[in-house]
């Protein structure tokens, strides 16, 4: 099981020392832009130079100049705010301030010092040269610092996804692909290894974070219900032919129309037509009474070599694994209309 989290809120580093004491109004200004134009949910934690209390910037607005009096004492040093994010290495940080950051010398070579923005606010400089420093308006400053997660990915030498509980996720390209990026997502795989399988986080900015796995037990199985001869007789047809001769207008038509074109016309398959397309539908008729089974993922494990993957235009293909390669590949076929799987159990793509 994977815990999805939307990854750590930037940082905007605010200077509220000697050498900037004449710039702190504008440093408040620019600090309440930024924080007005980004989505609530990425707006960036507040730190002044030389505190590692980070602040809140839901009330910055209120509280802005009270806190740049409070760390006006505070000298110009870094340290205690990238010690506080130092387990966080991918943060995106913007530092704004004037005049040289007496202790940056000591972190070059650091993620956190090497990424970071570093905002020049008046004619004296933050870094003595060591990077780039520029001048940035409240939205290019907001920007630069909004660094949501937009999609996770799973994968892993010789991992194949077979089973997941989140329709926003695809399988594409050997990996398990979805934007969502809070909550949690249960999911199967079959691999060589158990310990194979890597789930990451992907930042607006293309930066990686790993996630961690969690076992967990498999989801109960859905349960069987009673499919109706008339409608197990249609499908019969579309297993040996491909097609059906509709009822209502006494022509054929292919196998996965399940209404006529016929106006005014009741649903053909009145059992099976309501369930969700996207994933399969198992058929039993290994009893006198044949039953149906709905499976929502839009995979279907066929075999440990194999499984099934919807595609784009509503059909399915099969994934086999290849062992000199270790790796998944498409193999080019199709599934059937009614795939056997043994004793009786046929899946159907819905």
């Amino acid at each position: 099981m994977l815990t999805l989290e939307a990854g750590p809120r930037p940082a905007l580093v605010l200077d509220a020392s000697e050498s900037a004491a004449k710039l702190a109004p504008y440093l408040r200004s620019l600090a309440e832009g930024v924080i007005e134009v980004m989505p609530e949910a990425s707006r960036p934690r507040l730190f002044f130079l030389g505190n590692p209390q980070p602040f809140d910037p839901a009330v910055f607005a209120v509280h802005g100049e009270q806190w740049f009096a409070q760390n006006a004492g505070r000298g110009s040093f870094i340290s205690p705010i990238f010690e506080q994010l130092a387990n966080e290495p991918d943060t995106a940080v913007a530092v704004a301030g004037a005049g040289r950051i007496f202790d940056l010398p000591d972190w070059h070579g650091h993620p956190l010092a090497e990424t970071a923005v570093w905002v020049k606010a008046g004619p004296a400089g933050l870094t003595d040269g060591a990077y780039a420093e520029d001048t940035y308006a409240c939205e290019q400053l907001a920007e630069r610092l909004n660094n949501p997660a937009v999609r996770v990915e799973i994968s892993g030498e010789g991992v194949m996804p077979f089973f997941w509980n989140d329709p926003a996720f695809r399988w594409e390209s050997g990996r398990l692909v979805g934007s969502k990026t809070a909550g949690t997502l249960l999911f199967g795989t079959l691999a060589p290894e158990t310990d194979g399988v890597k789930a990451e986080r992907i930042q607006a900015n293309g930066t990686r974070q790993d996630l961690a796995l969690t076992p967990a037990e498999s989801p109960p199985a859905p349960s069987w219900f009673k499919l109706p001869t008339g409608e197990y007789n249609l499908l019969n047809q579309c297993k040996r032919q491909g097609r059906y001769q509709c009822p209502a207008c006494h022509t054929d038509h292919p196998f996965g129309q399940f209404h006529c074109s016929r106006p005014g016309t009741r649903p053909i398959f009145p059992t099976i037509d309501p369930l969700p397309r996207g994933g399969f539908c198992f058929i039993d008729t290994s009893a006198w009474e044949t039953k149906y089974r709905y499976h929502q993922c839009a995979a279907l494990q066929l075999a440990p070599d194999a499984v099934a993957v919807r595609t784009a235009d509503g059909g399915a293909e099969i994934v086999r694994f290849d062992g000199r390669t270790n790796s998944w590949k498409p193999s080019g076929e199709r599934l059937k209309v009614l795939h056997p799987l043994g004793h009786k159990i046929d899946a159907m793509v819905l």
